[in-house]
């Protein structure tokens, strides 16, 4: 997998998730409103993301109505490497350092995927959000249809 910037200005960033030759979803993230309207080939939807936290600071995912329904939170003072909490799921993931640069995100000490992350984005914080949401929803749904 393999995100993409298609797009860069001050009010907006466009990412796309690609796999080989597909394309899995578009982000698109407006920093100064701090909403992420994410569209795959069966749903659109909104979020919320915004900063918490004092002395241990995290992301937060909230749905369009201010719900939360999760968050990213940084191991220590390093911001390559944490956990994440989707839908009550826990998950870890580790940003690695070579070129290009790419991240994992693993569950149970198991990985569940790697994906190479754009060098120039401004927040990779929001892709691997988006990527772990994607894989607990979007890809959930499709295992339980074959099922």
């Amino acid at each position: 997998m393999k995100w993409l910037l298609v797009s860069s200005s001050l009010r907006q960033e466009i990412y796309e998730l690609w796999n080989g030759d597909e394309k899995l979803l578009t982000i698109y993230f407006h920093p100064d409103k701090g909403t992420v309207r994410i569209a795959t080939n069966d749903a659109k939807r909104v979020f919320l993301i915004g900063k918490e936290g004092f002395l241990r600071s995290r992301k937060v995912l909230r749905n369009e109505y201010g719900v939360r329904m999760g968050q990213l939170i940084y191991d220590g003072i390093q911001e390559n490497q944490g956990s994440l909490v989707l839908y009550d799921e826990e998950f870890y993931y580790h940003i690695g350092n070579g070129s290009p640069v790419e991240a994992a995100i693993y569950k149970n000490s198991e990985i569940l995927l790697t994906c190479e992350l754009p060098a120039v984005a401004r927040d990779h914080d929001l892709l691997i959000l988006a990527l772990c949401w994607y894989v607990t929803t979007a890809v959930k749904v499709k295992i339980e249809e074959y099922a």
